[in-house]
């Protein structure tokens, strides 16, 4: 929210580049730590649904924001970029503020930076039954019902261990398994009698750390995942490959540019202005057509299904799109233009931070956001770049847009032959579907030297 204040009071350059520089910053924190929560809260098997409806946000965000700066323009001639660039964001910028305030904290990130005393335990107990997870609530009982015990020296025993792990092993929920791991790991303090009530009161101390030091210690957990560092888990550098690969075939086929260009490529076919804006909502539409059939067909087909043919089905939709540009058809490029914006996001636009976040998992908390956090900045700089050269391409002649679709076919074998199947699967386990074959391939590479 400072950044747009600063813009829209700027008065002066240097100003005016540092309020733009400010709310970058918080549109990349943003745009790495959202799909990292959505994924570290819900269900395994919402999992996909949660993070298709990240990019539906979007998609009505850009909606919004356009319809906004339209009216803006009509109502007002003078000074009108600051209400644009600064009022806008401001008051969009706000509600995620006060969201922020209300929602629980990862119970995920909790269990991995805090330690394991009674207070610590149980702060994570409580965040987990905010999310209203099976096992949480009955846990919390037994607790209040074994300091309840203590005081009036019944039930002094308290549950045994063995309780805890059948009641865990018919009703699973992955965030009550971890923190049932890490709570009898620590001697299950909180069913325990002995166990005072003012150590389960005791708050343990916040670290905070600065944001210098938090983007270089970024920067130093993603240099040891691509140098292999000893630290690092096993299978790390495997899923920051397949990450970092998403991210470039995601905007390298144009998804971004396409929308950006509209009105440029329905102009080479002789279409007027007039038409240009009335036919750009149409493919603005078809985005958020695309994102509404995602959030349908997310759950119903696999991760490999969904990104392989959405690729191919790309594929094909660049190719209207090349012949429309080539017989200078406003109908046939249109259909092309429309049919690949509804095609990508309801497949890649959707799935792109779905397995971004699945096959990063594999490095642990610490590790996973520092590579989800590459692969975020890599998709922005991929879509600058292939923004930057989107006008020079087209002005190469029709037959260069097939680079485009080129990539669109590397979308699908990425999808069918280099992802692996999380669709499902509990963050663990994902993690455990990146490692196999990241020591295949070491015991490989043994026997080859041999």
């Amino acid at each position: 929210m400072i950044g747009p204040l600063l813009v829209f009071t700027a008065h002066s350059l240097a100003q005016l580049i540092v309020g733009r520089f400010l709310m970058g910053v918080g549109i990349g924190l943003a745009s790495v730590a959202t799909p990292s929560y959505l994924s570290e809260v819900v269900l395994p098997e919402k999992r996909g649904l949660f993070e298709a409806m990240y990019e539906l946000g979007i998609a009505s965000g850009m909606l919004l924001a356009a319809l906004a700066n339209a009216l803006i323009q009509m109502a007002s001639a003078e000074s009108v970029w600051r209400y644009q660039a600064g009022c806008v964001p401001f008051f969009f910028a706000f509600p995620v503020l006060m969201v922020v305030c209300f929602v629980p904290e990862s119970p995920r990130w909790m269990l991995q930076t805090t330690g394991s005393s009674p207070s610590a335990l149980l702060a994570v107990l409580e965040e987990i039954s905010k999310l209203r997870r099976r096992g949480a609530q009955e846990r919390l009982q037994t607790w209040r019902s074994t300091r309840r015990g203590s005081f009036d020296e019944t039930n002094v025993e308290g549950p045994c261990v063995g309780d805890i792990d059948d009641d865990n092993s018919d009703h699973e929920d992955d965030l009550v398994r971890l923190w049932d791991e890490k709570h009898l790991a620590a001697g299950a303090p909180l069913f325990n009698p002995d166990v005072e009530d003012s150590d389960c009161g005791k708050k343990d101390k916040t670290v905070r750390l600065r944001t210098l030091t938090i983007l270089g210690r970024t920067l130093r957990d993603a240099c040891a995942i691509i140098l292999g560092s000893h630290q690092v888990p096993p299978g790390a550098r495997r899923g920051l490959g397949l990450a970092l690969a998403a991210a470039v075939l995601d905007q390298a086929c144009a998804s971004t540019s396409i929308l950006i260009y509209a009105q440029k490529l329905l102009g080479t076919v002789g279409v007027g202005q007039e038409s240009q804006d009335l036919l750009t909502l149409m493919v603005v539409g078809a985005k958020m057509l695309g994102v509404i059939l995602g959030l349908v067909i997310v759950e119903r087909l696999s991760r490999r299904m969904l990104l392989g043919a959405g690729g191919g089905l790309s594929a094909v939709a660049l190719v209207i799109l090349v012949l429309g540009a080539a017989w200078k058809s406003p109908a046939l490029l249109l259909t092309g233009m429309t049919s690949f914006i509804a095609v990508f996001y309801s497949t890649w636009g959707i799935g792109y931070w779905i397995v971004v976040v699945e096959v990063t998992a594999v490095g642990g908390p610490r590790y996973a956001s520092a590579a989800q956090s590459l692969s975020t900045a890599t998709l922005f700089a991929a879509g600058w770049l292939t923004s930057l050269t989107f006008m020079d391409v087209i002005s190469l002649g029709p037959a260069a847009l097939l680079i485009y679709a080129g990539i669109a076919v590397l979308m699908c074998a990425y999808g069918f032959c280099a992802l692996p199947e999380t669709r499902g699967h509990s963050l663990e386990e994902c993690a455990g579907d990146i490692v196999p074959e990241d020591e295949g391939c070491m015991t490989c590479g043994t026997s080859a030297g041999l």
